[in-house]
């Protein structure tokens, strides 16, 4: 098991990681490049709807916001929409993303979408090694409820 301090900088790694990836898909979404079939008013629509599903699962976690993988120690955020989906402000993000990509059409954009969706599927294994060892529950929990959209993803039991 890592030690708090290797915990922090693992988490501050991932954070500035996800930060850039991000930042990349943003760049990508608005400058020169291949083009593919984009739609403005698709793009848009998963634009609000990741927004819209942020501040959601930001209101639903309470105190237990946090940008690290590591819990902060107030409690498993379970009910809302965490009780349909395990990682929502992760889906936001991803959705906000392809949302990018599809308004503006861009190929990279795409590209350094499917990067970011990478990431927030390695990133949820670290945070969920932390969370199961944390949270006597939590293995229930990742069974009943899908990891980035409800149903999908659902953890297997060991």
């Amino acid at each position: 098991m890592p030690t708090p301090q290797n915990g922090r900088l693992l988490g501050l790694v991932l954070v500035t990681l996800q930060g850039v990836l991000f930042l990349a898909v943003a760049l990508t979404a608005f400058l020169d490049g291949p083009h593919v079939q984009g739609s403005w008013w698709a793009g848009t629509t998963l634009i609000l709807l990741g927004a819209l599903g942020m501040f959601w699962s930001g209101k639903d976690l309470g105190r237990a916001l946090t940008p690290m993988p590591t819990p902060n120690g107030a409690g498993l955020a379970a009910g809302g929409i965490y009780g349909y989906v395990r990682h929502p402000m992760y889906s936001g993000v991803m959705a906000i993303a392809l949302g990018m990509s599809v308004a503006t059409g861009k190929l990279w954009a795409l590209v350094a979408t499917v990067v970011l969706g990478a990431f927030f599927e390695a990133k949820t294994r670290i945070e969920e090694a932390y969370l199961a060892r944390t949270y006597a529950g939590y293995a229930e929990y990742a069974e009943r409820t899908g990891k980035f959209v409800p149903g999908v993803g659902k953890r297997r039991s060991a």
